[in-house]
């Protein structure tokens, strides 16, 4: 599942469509207050020129759909640890460009 996704660290000519999208070092919550962990990475999807999943210091991946930003910080409904995935190591050589975040509206 993850083996098309790269790190975005590692995309030089990549950058995200807003500053404020940027969750490396920030917290990922569960809706009902519960801190998971922090953010260490942002996979992207170089097919679809979106971010995909973010890791977190564990090593636990989140799919980007399931998030919503607020105030610098990622949420996420409360989830079992079934919907968490481990990212591949691999990286892949693509075409780049800009890549697009979109933010969930809040509710």
């Amino acid at each position: 599942m993850t083996d098309q996704y790269t790190d975005l660290a590692e995309l030089d000519e990549y950058q995200l469509e807003h500053e404020g999208q940027d969750l490396r070092g920030h917290g990922l919550y569960s809706t009902d207050g519960k801190r998971l962990g922090t953010v260490s990475r942002m996979l992207v999807d170089p097919e679809h020129d979106h971010v995909a999943a973010l890791v977190l210091e564990d090593g636990r991946g989140v799919p980007v759909s399931e998030i919503e930003i607020r105030d610098g910080d990622a949420y996420i409904d409360p989830v079992e640890e079934s919907r968490y995935f481990k990212p591949s190591k691999r990286s892949y050589k693509r075409k780049r460009g800009v890549v697009v975040v979109t933010r969930r509206s809040g509710t």
